[in-house]
């Protein structure tokens, strides 16, 4: 998975080789299944080219988790509607854009709907990392791609050093780790950053990790919603290359980047992009979050709605069930086996 895992334009061209070869293997496995049914998750750039080779080998093909058909346009809804038999949807307000063009697809819901506060475990995880009563956790998601991570990591480190710096309660940093940080520790850059600080290394779930925050500084993507979801007041961050972010910005047509504030229907949590992803612009709208209870309840009542606009609990479960009645269905010029 990490090296066809890549985001953006340019990044793609590098990791070329891996993605030819991983779609080849998947090719011949759907060659060697004639009944197996395709069951592309996300990744649009790899899975509706995928999905259109499935078709003509006369697979079936159920897709889970709709590319962003509401950001890219009406182009990923005519390749659904041509080469995709059903669309599994994380997001409610998908499925009438797919009913409007007639894109057999059944909402399922989000994993991040079961998310809620506990604050039994969040005192339990606050011991653990040993942050005292008077003490105030920062949080920081950078990603779970090394690009993003290269790219979130500094500015990240920076604003949460100014914080913690300026701040009149005392401010401790954790950093969760979903596998690149180590490797992107070996830049000077980064390294240098990280040793000013000296954050807490999480290494484990990132959602316990925001459990345990009183803020966080978030890469846009689903952790956005699991913040939301978990009533932590966040700060979205999001950098990429140049050449990505100018083609993205001609093509994405969307009023927030920020998943959480996408589903919530406003720019409830402020959002950095590429230029004002800085450690100046990150720590001040973070120190906003920690001082002003103002700011922090205006966020918090704005996402307190997340988890039933993802659908609650049971999105796997749901995914299933729509899974395995549509694989209980006799496909078209065909008899079932005894």
């Amino acid at each position: 998975m990490e090296s066809v895992a890549v985001m953006g334009f340019a990044s793609i061209l590098g990791r070329l080789p891996e993605i030819r070869r991983a779609r080849g293997e998947i090719v011949r496995l759907l060659e060697a299944h004639p009944e197996a049914i395709f069951l592309p998750i996300d990744s649009p750039g790899l899975h509706l080219g995928l999905a259109r080779t499935a078709r003509s080998l006369g697979r079936r093909v159920v897709y889970y988790v709709c590319p962003q058909i509401w950001a890219w346009g009406g182009g990923r809804i005519r390749r659904l509607k041509q080469d995709v038999d059903l669309t599994l949807l994380l997001f409610r307000f998908e499925s009438e854009l797919l009913a409007k063009e007639g894109v057999p697809a059944r909402w399922v819901g989000h994993p991040a709907g079961a998310l809620r506060p506990d604050p039994s475990r969040r005192a339990e995880l606050r011991k653990a990392l040993g942050i005292g009563p008077g003490e105030r956790l920062v949080s920081l998601l950078p990603g779970s791609r090394l690009e993003e991570v290269r790219r979130h990591l500094v500015p990240m480190l920076d604003g949460a050093a100014r914080v913690a710096a300026h701040s009149g309660a005392r401010v401790r940093v954790a950093v969760s780790d979903a596998g690149p940080v180590d490797e992107a520790i070996r830049d000077p850059v980064v390294r240098r950053a990280w040793s000013a600080l000296l954050p807490i290394h999480w290494r484990e779930d990132a959602k316990d990790l925001l459990r345990a925050a009183d803020a966080a500084v978030v890469a846009s993507g689903t952790a956005t919603l699991e913040t939301a979801a978990l009533q932590v007041p966040q700060v979205i961050v999001y950098r990429t290359g140049w050449l990505n972010y100018e083609i993205a910005r001609r093509l994405v047509r969307v009023p927030s980047i920020g998943l959480a504030n996408l589903v919530a229907g406003g720019k409830i949590a402020p959002e950095l992009i590429q230029g004002q992803a800085v450690g100046s612009r990150i720590g001040a709208e973070l120190a906003k979050l920690l001082a002003d209870d103002a700011a922090r309840g205006a966020q918090l009542r704005g996402f307190a709605s997340i988890p039933e606009r993802l659908g609650g609990e049971g999105s796997a479960g749901r995914a299933a069930e729509a899974l395995i009645e549509f694989a209980g269905r006799v496909p078209a010029g065909r008899k079932r086996c005894a």
